[in-house]
C-alpha cells in the first residue's frame, strides 16, 4: 500500500527509524516498491514514503536540509507555484519547491496547493511536524498521539504495527458501521487512531507535545453560488469538465477507463473523444450482463481498445482469504457489495494500465440518484437540520433496519454505541451552513466518498494510480455552485456527453434500458422492461454480479465459522443467540441480514488482525 509514514517524539528515541521501517514494511506488503527515508540523527523524528514509481517518481528527501517534505499523490498547479517563488527551476524537484513555498509562506503554503495529495513536513529548527490533506481528502492519512509521540501512516494496520501497547475497538465507529455501512467523521476502527480531515493541517510541536488542527479549506465553500447567467451554466460546466479530463490524461502513463452501462464513465469517455492513444477500456462482470454488451458498444463508438473480464463464481472458492485480504488493504473500512473488487484488482494488476480513470463523484451531478445521501421531494421541502437528521437517519439504514442494538450487542457494547449514529450524523453537518437539499451532496462528498469510496480505491492503489475527473476542484465549484434542482436526474451527464460525443448517448443505459438520450416517456416504459429482463436473467440485461446467489453460498458458512468460533464469542461483543437467529432467518429467507452479517464478519477479521 503506497503512502507516507512517520513518527516524532518529545524525547530522543534511537528506535524511531526502526519503528518507521516497520510501518514501511507493512505498507509494502512484501511487494518490491520504491521507498525513501529521512531521520533525525538524535532520534526525534523519522519519515518515509512508499510509492509505485508513477506519480512523483523522483526522490523527495533533501539531504542536509533542515526542512523535509514528502508528498503522496500529485499537484495540478506546479507551474503556478513555481512563479510564487521566483520561477523555481524544475530541476530542483517537487520537494525543493514545497520547501521554498514553506519558507516563504509558512504552514499557509498548503492553501496554495491544488491536486490530490497528503503530505508531511518536518521543520527541525522549529521542532514541528505538519500533516496536511487536500480539499476532499483524496489520500487517507491516519494519526495517533499519545505519551509524547505522534505517529502517522497511510494505513491503520501499518500504524498499529509500530505501536507500543494494545489497541482497542472504537465502539462509536462500530455504531456508524452497522447503521450507515461505513464510518463517519475522523473515526477508525482503532479507538485512538484518527483520520486527518479534508482540507486540514495538523501541527505537532515537539517542544510541548501539543497538537493543533486547522481547517484551511471547507467543503461547504464549494457550494457558493456561481455568478454565471442561467444560459452559461452548462457551458461553463462542460468546459471545466473537459479540462478536468484533460488533466487526468496528463503525463507519460498508460491509462485505463472502466466502462459500465451507466453514465459516469460514458461522460469521461466522451470528453476523451478519441484524442488519447494510450487509453484503453475494460468492463468487469458475469457473462451476459448488461455492462458487457453496453461497454463493448461504447468502446466501438469511441474506438478504444477494449477488454472484458469475466466475473464467475469460482473466485468465491477463496471467499474468506479474499475477504481477509480486502479487510487488510482497506483497514476494515469498506463494505463490499459483492466482493468483485478483489477479482477486479487481479485483472488490473495484470493489465497494461498504470493510471485508472474512475467515474466516482459523478453522483454529485445527479443528486437524486446519489445513494444513500440522495435528494428526494421530502428533503427538498425541508428547511432545517432539525427535520433533516431524523429523516435521513432512518432512510440511510440499509445494514440493520429493524434491529435493536441492545438485542445484538452486550450491555457494555450497547451502552457505548447508544445514539452513536445520530451523534455522528449531527457532527458531520456541524458548521455546514447549507439547506438540507445541499446537505445531501455535502454528506455524499465529505462522508460517503471519503469514508466509503476512498477505501475501495485504496485496494486498486496498491497496484495502479487513480484519477477522478468528477472530483476536480474547479469542476466541483462549477457543479456544486449550480442551483440544487439542476443537479437532480441525469441532465448534466447528458449535457456533458452530448457536447463531446453525442453518439455515445444512443447506446443503452443499463440502469433504465433506454438510450442515454431517451425522453422521459420512453425511459419510463423501457425501465419496466429492463427491470423484468434483469429479474428473468435475460442475457444482455443481467446485473454485473449475482450478489444474493453467490454470497448466499459462502457468506453464511463463513459467518458461522468465524463469528460463532469460541475465540470470537469470547470478545463479548455480540450475543450468540442473536447471531444464530440472524443467520437462520437469512438462510431460510425469512429476512435478509446479509449486509449486517458481512459487517460483523469484517469487524471480527479486522480485530483478529490488529487487536
Amino acid at each position: 500500500m503506497p503512502g507516507l509514514a512517520g513518527t516524532a517524539t518529545t524525547f530522543p528515541d534511537r528506535a524511531l527509524a526502526a519503528d518507521v521501517s516497520t510501518i514501511v514494511n507493512a505498507l509494502r506488503r512484501a511487494a518490491i516498491l520504491p521507498e525513501e527515508h529521512a531521520a533525525d540523527a538524535a532520534g526525534r523524528w523519522a519519515i518515509a514514503r512508499v510509492h509505485l514509481g508513477h506519480f512523483q517518481p523522483a526522490p523527495q528527501v533533501q539531504p542536509g536540509s533542515d526542512v523535509q517534505v514528502l508528498l503522496h499523490g500529485e499537484l495540478l498547479n506546479e507551474d503556478e507555484l513555481r512563479r510564487l517563488v521566483d520561477d523555481h527551476p524544475r530541476s530542483g524537484g517537487l520537494s525543493a519547491l514545497l520547501v521554498s513555498l514553506y519558507r516563504r509562506f509558512g504552514p499557509a503554503f498548503v492553501q496554495r496547493l491544488r491536486g490530490a495529495f497528503c503530505l508531511c513536513l518536518i521543520d527541525e529548527a522549529k521542532q514541528t511536524v505538519l500533516l496536511a490533506s487536500d480539499a476532499v481528502g483524496s489520500y487517507p492519512l491516519y494519526w495517533n498521539h499519545r505519551s509524547g509521540r505522534l505517529t502517522f501512516a497511510s494505513s491503520v494496520n501499518a500504524l498499529l504495527g509500530a505501536r507500543h501497547g494494545r489497541a482497542a475497538l472504537d465502539l462509536r465507529a462500530v455504531a456508524d458501521y452497522i447503521h450507515f455501512g461505513f464510518v463517519l467523521g475522523d473515526k477508525t476502527l482503532a479507538a485512538d487512531v484518527r483520520l486527518l480531515a479534508p482540507g486540514t493541517i495538523l501541527t505537532y510541536r515537539l517542544r510541548d507535545d501539543s497538537i493543533a488542527l486547522e481547517t484551511y479549506r471547507r467543503l461547504s465553500d464549494l457550494f457558493a453560488p456561481t455568478d454565471n447567467a442561467p444560459g452559461e451554466r452548462f457551458d461553463r460546466l462542460v468546459e471545466s469538465f473537459n479540462r478536468a479530463v484533460t488533466r487526468s490524461l496528463a503525463g507519460d502513463h498508460r491509462f485505463g477507463l472502466a466502462l459500465s452501462g451507466g453514465l459516469d464513465s460514458r461522460a469521461i469517455l466522451s470528453a476523451v473523444n478519441g484524442s488519447h492513444d494510450r487509453l484503453s477500456t475494460y468492463t468487469l462482470g458475469q457473462i451476459g450482463c448488461a455492462d458487457q454488451v453496453i461497454g463493448q458498444r461504447l468502446a466501438d463508438v469511441a474506438g478504444t481498445d477494449h477488454r472484458f473480464f469475466e466475473l464467475d463464481p469460482s473466485y468465491l472458492n477463496d471467499f474468506l482469504p479474499n475477504l481477509s485480504r480486502m479487510v487488510s488493504l482497506t483497514d476494515g473500512l469498506y463494505l463490499s457489495h459483492g466482493l468483485t473488487e478483489m477479482l477486479a484488482l487481479k485483472f488490473v494488476a495484470g493489465g497494461p494500465s498504470t493510471v485508472l480513470l474512475r467515474g466516482h463523484g459523478g453522483e454529485l451531478a445527479k443528486a437524486s440518484l446519489a445513494w444513500p445521501f440522495h435528494t428526494d421531494e421530502r428533503v427538498a421541502a425541508m428547511q432545517s437540520a432539525a427535520e433533516f437528521v431524523p429523516y435521513l437517519l432512518e432512510r440511510v439504514n440499509y445494514v440493520s433496519p429493524g434491529i435493536d442494538v441492545r438485542s445484538l450487542c452486550s450491555d457494555d457494547c450497547a451502552a457505548h454505541m447508544k445514539d452513536g449514529a445520530r451523534l455522528s450524523l449531527e457532527e458531520a453537518i456541524q458548521g455546514a451552513d447549507l439547506p438540507p437539499v445541499q446537505l445531501c451532496s455535502y454528506l455524499y462528498l465529505r462522508e460517503h466518498h471519503r469514508r466509503f469510496t476512498i477505501p475501495s480505491l485504496e485496494l486498486f492503489r496498491s497496484t495502479v494510480e487513480i484519477r477522478l475527473p468528477f472530483l476536480d476542484e474547479d469542476f466541483l465549484r462549477a457543479l456544486l455552485g449550480m442551483p440544487a434542482p439542476l443537479r437532480d436526474g441525469t441532465a448534466i451527464h447528458r449535457a456533458l456527453t452530448r457536447a463531446n460525443n453525442p453518439s455515445l448517448l444512443r447506446v443503452r443505459n443499463a440502469n433504465t434500458g433506454a438510450a442515454g438520450d431517451a425522453g422521459p416517456i420512453a425511459e419510463k416504459i423501457l425501465d419496466k422492461f429492463n427491470t423484468l429482463f434483469r429479474r428473468l436473467n435475460v442475457p444482455g440485461y443481467r446485473h454485473y454480479h449475482n450478489f444474493s446467489d453467490w454470497m448466499g453460498r459462502v457468506l453464511l458458512s463463513s459467518v458461522e465459522s468465524v463469528l460463532l468460533d469460541p475465540k470470537s464469542l469470547r470478545r463479548g461483543l455480540w450475543r450468540e443467540q442473536t447471531l444464530r437467529r440472524l443467520i437462520g432467518e437469512t438462510r431460510t429467507g425469512a429476512a435478509d441480514h446479509a449486509y449486517l452479517l458481512q459487517v460483523l464478519l469484517l469487524l471480527e477479521l479486522w480485530q483478529d488482525e490488529n487487536l
